[in-house]
């Protein structure tokens, strides 16, 4: 087939009788390797793919005609002992984007497996390196490369797969009290988060009445943030929108938004202390406080499940 961009074809394979005929032929399962009478197997080979095929041909045939020709002379066999070996070497000598693309044109299937093998490895080293930062300590709040704000921006994934890449307030331009950061959803909408440190308390037991919870003093003032935010987006909403879609090309929707606080660490907390945060997470609107804990569950728990799938 020759098309705009160049020329493509296919490599088919196939098994008939004189009195079959071609439109009656029949899909094979492309790793068989005996056909039956009426089936056949093919393979697409795009237009660089079918490039290289005729190239490669061409070569050979040289070889076959005129011999091979005086000097030294390389020939790689390949074969289940040295293939890793082989696929190293074409990586380290920068052959990385035209091997991807060949892969990608002969053998999508294999393609989206690698691609989905990479994210998850990728995801792996993510999570052990939370671990070490909780373990470890000692990072700042807000400030320097490695903040706990600049980290979690950067791994927003960790919150599911519900939000887009977090949106800066100071490249929409947005002078009032809002987050230094907003999460757009999925579905067009607009979420806030408050990040405080792992090391803060969450909550703290009400000695004066038994078998009951209150909030923090850190808890508390972020509370008391997050609430100015939500009132300071829900005045600016029109001004919002229009400049996200201005420096993103993003329509949303800036109505009601959620906003969620990460404080604290409950690893190591009971039952009891655990029901109480249900508890007066239950009373807040709107406002859902999260423990590194609980984001570090979460993230594992999403490479659990693409796993599975």
């Amino acid at each position: 087939m020759i098309h705009d961009g160049g020329v493509r074809g296919k490599l088919v394979r196939y098994k008939k009788t004189t009195k079959q005929n071609w439109s009656d032929l029949k899909p094979s399962d492309f790793e068989k390797q005996v056909l039956k009478t009426g089936e056949f197997f093919e393979i697409e080979l795009k237009t660089n793919t079918l490039k290289k095929f005729v190239e490669e041909i061409k070569r050979r045939n040289r070889i076959v005609s005129d011999g091979v020709e005086y000097g030294s002379h390389e020939y790689l066999i390949i074969d289940d002992n040295n293939k890793k070996q082989i696929l190293k070497q074409i990586l380290e000598k920068g052959y990385t984007d035209e091997y991807w693309n060949l892969i990608k044109e002969s053998m999508p299937d294999i393609a989206d497996k690698l691609v989905s093998s990479q994210v998850q490895e990728k995801k792996k080293k993510v999570i052990c390196e939370f671990q070490e930062r909780l373990k470890r300590g000692g990072y700042s709040e807000t400030t320097g490369d490695d903040s706990w704000q600049r980290w979690i921006y950067e791994n927003n994934w960790l919150f599911g797969v519900n939000y887009k890449k977090p949106i800066k307030k100071t490249k929409i331009n947005i002078t009032g009290i809002i987050p230094d950061y907003l999460f757009p959803t999925i579905d067009g909408f607009v979420d806030i988060l408050e990040i405080k440190l792992p090391s803060h308390d969450v909550i703290l037991e009400d000695t004066s009445h038994a078998g009951s919870w209150r909030w923090s003093g850190d808890s508390n003032k972020a509370i008391g943030q997050v609430v100015n935010y939500l009132n300071e987006v829900d005045r600016l909403c029109l001004e919002i929108e229009k400049n996200i879609k201005t420096a993103y090309g993003y329509d949303l929707m800036i109505l009601k938004p959620r906003a969620y606080i990460l404080i604290g660490d409950n690893s190591d907390w009971g039952d009891a202390k655990k029901e109480g945060l249900r508890k007066l997470n239950h009373s807040l609107h709107g406002i859902k406080i999260l423990t590194y804990a609980d984001l570090l569950n979460r993230g594992s728990q999403s490479i659990n499940l693409e796993i599975i799938k």
